[in-house]
């Protein structure tokens, strides 16, 4: 199954995440959604998360679904090999790891003032067709 990354399509430190995704993938492997779409609204409900909360950033990979910061650390393999090193988050105890993920959730229009535009996602990349 496709890994797909499920994200906030109006909030500028997401859309630089996925743009740092694009440009440091190794394989282009990885499917993006916006949480605003219909496709992650069915998708994220037949997972149960009936309730979308926008400052959740979600990876489908493997049949499982990982939210916050367990998300982004799962995305590790998918980088190229010079942030493998970032695997060392991994010993951080989730609960903290999630606190610190909230924090610049909840701050991230207050962090990142300016949206920054994805443009268009080819086709073969993005879910929201």
């Amino acid at each position: 199954m496709t890994s797909i990354v499920f994200y906030d399509g109006a909030c500028p430190l997401c859309s630089r995440v996925v743009r740092f995704l694009l440009r440091h993938e190794k394989n282009n492997s990885m499917k993006f959604a916006m949480l605003q779409g219909s496709f992650a609204k069915e998708f994220l409900c037949e997972k149960g998360i009936t309730e979308l909360n926008l400052t959740t950033f979600y990876l489908f990979r493997n049949n499982k679904l990982h939210s916050k910061s367990s998300a982004a650390l799962h995305l590790i393999p998918f980088l190229k090999w010079y942030f493998l090193p970032l695997g060392l988050f991994w010993v951080i105890p989730k609960s903290m790891r999630d606190l610190v993920y909230d924090f610049v959730a909840r701050n991230r229009y207050n962090f990142f003032k300016n949206v920054c535009e994805l443009g268009d996602l080819d086709e073969e990349r993005s879910l929201d067709l």
